[in-house]
């Protein structure tokens, strides 16, 4: 079974990690869903603490109307946090992912993101923390969070959860490529029915190797620096168009909605095609690539060990990396 790469790197009920430290879970319950999230106490631990004092915790969330897809909290948790230094906040993000549950450290805030989004306001995005994210298949949680759109607010109750541990399966149906970097392997899929064009070409032109560098304008994103010949068909840049529906009807469509594989979105494990052809980019942490579209995205792998090593790139300098096609089946 392969499991996805974000859920690996993120899940106040208690479980034992592989090095006998706790993980601890909140349920967060909207209409008949309860929904399991893992509570990232490493990287947040002031703030998960602060939240999970103050369990029982229920609101009428509402959809955002600044932050794109996610629904947040009205009267927040006051979580009394300190934003002296702000931005620099405990585990600071800009991109949300997905699942990821986030607080606005300035007011407490507390937002869940169904879709790839930022945390905007009038002025523009902010900075938040991540203190967790939902466990499982977030598909549920994202239809229900995408009908407040039309339905209105929706009674939220967070909770100590005690729910197994799970993980978020994914069923790959495109071609599998294996990365080699710096000792270790990761298996990632073409997203064919996405970007065929580039994955033909990519597949054709298998195996690359290549150097690596920063990308010194996106962020915490690798260029991996390999030659992949143009397709002879230029790929498609155009943003598929959503049915909506309301109610079994079809209302109209869109090209802003929830998408299982965040193709609006640059997140951790994501492969990027740029509009030069000089090469692929791997998302691995904060980033954005501002040219070039989504095709592909790792589907095996622990993520926080690659964005170790990513991370390490401006310090120690290039390593090799290879791309091949995997013996795995689909």
């Amino acid at each position: 079974m392969y499991t996805d790469g974000l859920s690996a790197i993120c899940g106040c009920a208690r479980a034992e990690t592989k090095d006998g430290e706790p993980m601890r879970r909140v349920t967060v319950e909207l209409e008949d869903l309860a929904i399991p999230v893992r509570l990232d106490d490493a990287a947040a631990p002031v703030t998960c603490e602060r939240l999970r004092s103050r369990l029982p915790y229920e609101d009428m969330f509402t959809h955002s109307i600044w932050s794109g897809l996610l629904i947040h909290s009205n009267r927040h948790p006051q979580l009394d946090l300190d934003v002296s230094r702000y931005p620099l906040v405990e585990n600071p993000v800009g991109f949300i992912a997905p699942g990821d549950v986030v607080v606005w450290p300035q007011n407490g805030t507390l937002a869940i993101a169904y879709g790839p989004t930022q945390f905007k306001w009038l002025t523009g995005p902010w900075i938040v923390t991540k203190v967790g994210e939902i466990e499982g298949d977030v598909e549920p949680f994202a239809r229900a969070a995408y009908r407040m759109m039309f339905e209105g607010a929706r009674r939220v109750r967070i909770h100590d959860g005690a729910s197994a541990p799970l993980v978020r399966e994914v069923r790959p149906t495109g071609k599998l490529v294996d990365i080699d970097y710096d000792g270790m392997t990761w298996t990632a899929e073409l997203l064919e029915d996405q970007a065929p064009e580039y994955c033909q070409a990519v597949w054709d032109a298998l195996p690359l190797q290549g150097q690596t560098s920063i990308t010194h304008s996106s962020g915490e994103v690798l260029h991996f620096w390999c030659s992949v010949p143009e397709p002879a068909k230029k790929p498609s840049t155009a943003l598929p168009i959503i049915p909506v529906e309301y109610r079994g009807t079809k209302v109209g469509v869109t090209s802003v909605a929830f998408d299982p594989l965040s193709m609006r979105g640059h997140h951790p494990g994501d492969l990027i095609w740029g509009s030069t052809w000089n090469g692929i980019r791997i998302v691995y942490g904060q980033g954005r690539f501002g040219t070039g579209g989504k095709f592909g995205r790792i589907v095996r792998g622990d993520l926080a060990t690659l964005a170790a090593k990513a991370a390490r790139v401006p310090w120690d300098g290039s390593k090799v990396m290879t791309m091949r096609r995997s013996s795995a089946k689909v």
